[in-house]
């Protein structure tokens, strides 16, 4: 190449340089201004919309976001990239379940037969807490609705509405939120083998088992659950510090998936469920946090609980993760290989029960619903449900709950008429 032909070389690469950057921007200042929600208008043609009204019933920001929600759900994870799990010194005081001396890996969950009664399960742990069985190492291994029972009689007090392990001090304590609609054989099965499992941790705890009695033809879980968590909080001798929202027909197989509150991040422990009649497991999605979702009151109040506008079968959950993404928060997930269940929805002993009914609308309401997120949700928990009757057991508190007072043709919004059945003790001192 000549002298002369260098500079003029350097010219040309200079002005191609020059106009490729002017030409970058340009392109990027107009895909810019097409995505402005100020300048493209929002076309609402929703099904839901249509169906219920012609107008959506909440206000649209001017900048929102809209996702194709099947997949982004099925692409993303809501788990945490980054985090500890809580590592607490061993403290006979306050005693995290990882240091009890009753772990022993495989819980040997019991499928009951038919017959069970919610009065069997009461009288078999209140007596388990009387002086005849006080140094039994095991619980009766035969009784009229189970056989084989292997668990260990763990020394155990019902004092002020919660169970408390005589021996140590727990970490926490804990409140067990089931909702229930029907599946009274699947409550039964749970509440025989869950006592077991938290006292194997040594839990102080307190099962509040909320059952919808109306309407009978669309379940709201979100609504239950959202009815659970006031009624506890206004209920403040209890003095819970973790909330367990956990499904009925699941039941924990390993002893180190630890039901207790992380301080930074909510925890979901369903990472694996398997199903008794074909015995495999069964892997979910990564944006799933139904199943049992266990976190403090801090974390449910900042997401506003679940959403109430949720009518039978399927959003919920998913609604519940997006809120999770709106607040910048994220679940944590314990190991894989003890994060598993067993569902006894398709036990060969679970008694029928109706499939839920399946809410076709869900797809159109998790479109928008972060926006939802202040205005719909625990805060107006109130104006939306009444509790009925509260039947207190030792072995759980029975919320029946209406969750459509609007609709319902009972009107009546005074104080709720309470049932109060407490199995007698014997009574117990608790060592020090």
């Amino acid at each position: 190449m000549t002298p002369r032909k260098f500079p003029l070389l350097k010219k040309s690469l200079f002005r191609f340089i020059l106009f490729s950057t002017i030409l970058f921007i340009i392109i990027t200042t107009l895909i810019s201004s097409s995505f402005n929600s100020r300048q493209v208008p929002l076309i609402y043609s929703l099904s839901f919309c249509k169906n219920e009204s012609k107008s959506l019933p909440f206000s649209i920001p001017e900048s929102y976001l809209l996702i194709p929600y099947r997949e982004f759900a099925l692409r993303t994870s809501i788990a945490c990239r980054v985090f500890k799990f809580d590592n607490p010194t061993k403290n006979l005081s306050s005693l995290h379940p990882k240091y009890s001396k009753y772990l022993n890996g495989i819980f040997p969950y019991v499928i009951p037969s038919q017959n069970i009664t919610f009065d069997d399960i009461e009288k078999f742990y209140t007596d388990l807490s009387s002086l005849n069985y006080s140094k039994e190492a095991f619980v009766p291994r035969h009784t009229s609705f189970a056989t084989n029972l292997t668990f260990a009689n763990v020394p155990y007090i019902y004092k002020n509405g919660m169970w408390e392990p005589i021996e140590v001090q727990s970490y926490q304590r804990s409140a067990i939120l089931v909702p229930l609609q029907g599946r009274h054989y699947n409550a039964k099965a749970f509440l025989l083998n869950l006592h077991a499992y938290f006292r194997r941790q040594l839990l102080t705890y307190a099962i509040f088992i909320i059952e919808q009695t109306y309407p009978m033809n669309k379940f709201n879980k979100g609504r239950l659950y959202n009815t659970a968590f006031n009624y506890i909080r206004q209920n403040k001798s209890l003095n819970i510090t973790c909330y367990i929202l956990h499904d009925v027909d699941l039941i924990p197989e390993h002893d180190s998936n630890y039901y207790s509150c992380e301080t930074m991040n909510p925890k979901h422990t369903t990472s694996r469920v398997r199903q008794l009649i074909r015995g495999n497991y069964v892997k979910y999605y990564e944006f799933l946090i139904g199943g049992v979702l266990i976190l403090t009151y801090n974390h449910y109040e900042e997401l506003n609980g679940f959403s109430n506008l949720y009518w039978g079968w399927g959003g919920e959950d998913d609604d519940l993760a997006l809120r999770f993404v709106q607040q910048k928060m994220c679940v944590i997930r314990p190991p894989f290989a003890v994060a598993i269940y067993t569902g006894t929805f398709e036990s060969e002993k679970t008694l029928p029960h109706p499939k839920g009914q399946r809410n076709n609308q869900r797809f159109g309401l998790l479109l928008w619903s972060t926006i939802r997120l202040k205005t719909d949700g625990l805060h107006n928990i109130e104006t939306l449900t009444r509790i009925v009757e509260v039947k207190r057991w030792t072995t759980f508190t029975h919320l029946k709950v209406n969750v459509d007072i609007t609709n319902s043709k009972d009107t009546s919004l005074s104080t709720s008429k309470v049932t109060t059945t407490t199995a007698k003790l014997t009574p117990t001192t608790k060592k020090k």
